[in-house]
Order: structure tokens, then sequence, then C-alpha cells
């Protein structure tokens, strides 16, 4: 069965309920101007689903939720990389015995999920299936357990799991708005949909490393996030690492953030600042510049800083991790609780330029495609 459309007329969670009703194998591609994504089904679950805006990689999500420590994802990625079996990370952390699998498996859901949140707030754009054998074994380009990729997650589990994660997030932003006496900002609307051209055949497109090949990320590996935390403590009281998405910032690590009754890590894995939205954030990400000085008036400035506790810090620090002609992250910090003056920006800035040169995956260069299995954090 191979199906296309525009998500005008079928939305994302009615598509994946199609698939999953009907237990297809293949792969569902979704593409809204330059943003495109490919979530991959198994007999109607999904075992993979990625986009081409930077990724966060799977060490990145242990290490911020803290299901494992820094030294030990250091540990297992170092015997990744000694090892000639070329096991993924998944793998290699349940064998040192840090990691079981229950824990593993919560982990890939939850960073499928963030991909797939994308997905869910598209309102316009194309989709196409089209039927892929995947062998019992897939050779996906992943980080975690093959037992995973062969089992994959019940789909329409997932689909209630993003929904509530974007209902969440638009309650708070209109919780905030209420507090402030003011509207949530939202972009304008997206362009008239353009004709939809009939797909034509595509050299290897029942061909997952073909489809896959197709979503050239960089890959926000875990080394860099923690990199950049560790030189940012030295610097302000606390920080937030954000990755930029085709939906927004989100919030992948923190440092120093206490809220009162809830946990602080959740909070900022659960923040999403628009990019199409005037903020602080999405100016120094257009600009690929740092930023020091006073806290902007802005609905998704004063948005930021509530949903990391309350207060108006007197200064903030906003740093952009540049990879080529990539942003893949950027840093938010300030000195609250307390008025402590920043320091100078320069180790910092420097730091966080060597964190992207040593830790970040690159874009793929176009031409062959090199073996999917993957030694990145």
């Amino acid at each position: 069965m191979s199906l296309f459309g525009r998500l005008e007329e079928l939305a994302v969670p009615e598509i994946l309920h199609v698939v999953s009703w009907g237990e297809k194998t293949g792969s569902l591609t979704l593409t809204r101007g330059r943003a495109e994504g490919v979530v991959v089904f198994r007999r109607g679950r999904i075992v993979h689903a990625a986009s081409n805006s930077p990724r966060e990689a799977l060490g990145t999500i242990l290490v911020c939720r803290k299901f494992v420590t820094e030294e030990t994802l250091m540990r297992a990625v170092e015997e990744q990389q000694r090892s000639a079996s070329g096991r993924c990370l998944g793998a290699v952390l349940i064998a040192m015995g840090a990691l079981s699998a229950k824990t593993l498996e919560t982990a890939v859901r939850q960073q499928i999920e963030q991909v797939m949140a994308e997905f869910f707030l598209w309102e316009s754009g194309h989709f196409r299936f089209e039927p892929v054998e995947l062998p019992e074994r897939s050779a996906l380009d992943l980080e975690s357990s093959d037992i995973l990729v062969e089992r994959g997650f019940n789909t329409e589990q997932v689909v209630l799991e993003v929904v509530k994660r974007v209902d969440d997030a638009r309650r708070r932003e209109e919780d905030h708005a209420a507090a402030s006496r003011r509207s949530v900002p939202r972009p304008s609307g997206d362009a008239r949909p353009q004709p939809l051209p009939r797909p034509t055949p595509r050299p290897g497109a029942g061909d997952l490393e073909t489809i896959l090949a197709g979503l050239q990320s960089p890959a926000l590996r875990g080394e860099a996030v923690l990199t950049i935390l560790r030189h940012a403590r030295g610097l302000v009281r606390r920080g937030v690492v954000f990755a930029p998405t085709h939906r927004g910032l989100a919030g992948i690590g923190q440092f120093g953030v206490e809220i009162a009754g809830t946990s602080a890590d959740e909070r900022v894995c659960e923040l999403l600042i628009p990019l199409d939205q005037p903020s602080v954030l999405a100016d120094v990400t257009a600009k690929r510049g740092s930023y020091r000085g006073m806290l902007p008036l802005s609905f998704w400035d004063d948005f930021l800083v509530a949903q990391l506790g309350g207060g108006r810090p007197r200064e903030i620090v906003v740093v952009p991790a540049v990879a080529g002609a990539d942003v893949v992250a950027v840093l938010y910090g300030d000195n609250l609780p307390g008025d402590r003056p920043i320091g100078p920006l320069a180790s910092l800035e420097a730091a966080v330029a060597e964190a992207c040169a040593r830790y970040v995956v690159p874009r793929r260069a176009p031409g062959p495609r090199a073996p999917l299995r993957t030694v990145s954090s």
C-alpha cells in the first residue's frame, strides 16, 4: 500500500492510525517547506523517527535525564569505539551494567516522541507512505538496542503521549498569557498550499538506507552538551541548553535551575521557544552571535524565565553553538537567584566552539552513504 497527500487533508495522528491499524511495514515521509521527517514502521509499530533538524543524540538524553552519569557515558563511548563488533551505545551500556533494558527503552521512546512532536504541529505539508521490506535485524542508524529496533513501539500509545506533550506545552503558554494579561503570539499562518505533484518512482525508494540518507542533519552528541554545561558553570549560576528543531528551540539540559514542586530536568525538557517569534534566543539563533545584557521585554523571554522558576535576572548571556552552516545548540545563562555580574564570555565561547568541532557529527556530504552503524553518543 502506497499513500500520499496533503497534511491539510489528513493530519499526522490520523495517518499514524491508518498505518498502525493496517499493521503496515514501511516509511512515512513528511515534508513542509525545507523541513522533512521520516517515521519507520514494522508491522504497524514505530521503530525509528528522524527529521533533518539538528538531532539530540541518545547519550545526551541519557545524561540530561539522569539515566547515567557523565563519567559512565564517556566510558561507554570509549568502549564502543574500541569494540570491533560495532555495538550500539545502548547495548554497550547494558553490557556494562550501567543501564537496564527498560530504562534504555524509556530513553529511546523519549527520543522518538521528541521528533514526533515536531510533526504534530505541522498544519500543512505533504506526506507519503511507502512499503519497505525490513530485515528482522535492521541496520538502522540507531544507538539503541537491536531488540528495540526489532520490537518497536506501540504507535497508538506514542500518539497519545505526544498529543499530551503538545497539549501540556500549549496549556503552559496559555497560563502564562493569562497571568501576564497578554495573548500568546502565533505565526500569521502557513502559505497557500501548492499543488500536490503525483509522486514519481525514485531509485532505491524501497531501500531503507536510501530513504534515511536523505535526512542530512547534524547530530548533537552527548559530549558536546556536557562540555558546554561544564564550562558554563564557571560563568553563571544557572544555565539551559536548547536544541533547534523545526518547531522551535527545545530544552535538552540544565544546571542550577530550581523550581518548587517539580523536577527542573523535566520542566526544561518540556520548554519550547518558537523561532518565528521575537525572543533573545531566536535572535541569537538567526544572527549566530552571542548576546550579553538585559533580558528583552517580549512574551517569549518572559515565558522562559517564568518556566525556570520566575524572577527577572539583572543580566543574561546567550551563546550559539555553530557547526558549519548550522546552529546546533543555544546556551542561556543567568545568575538568579542573586545579581552577581556575569564575567567575560571569551573562554565560554571558545569552549562552545571546541565542543562543536570535536563532538558534533556534521551533515553528511552528498554521495555514497557510509555504513549506518554509528559510534556517536
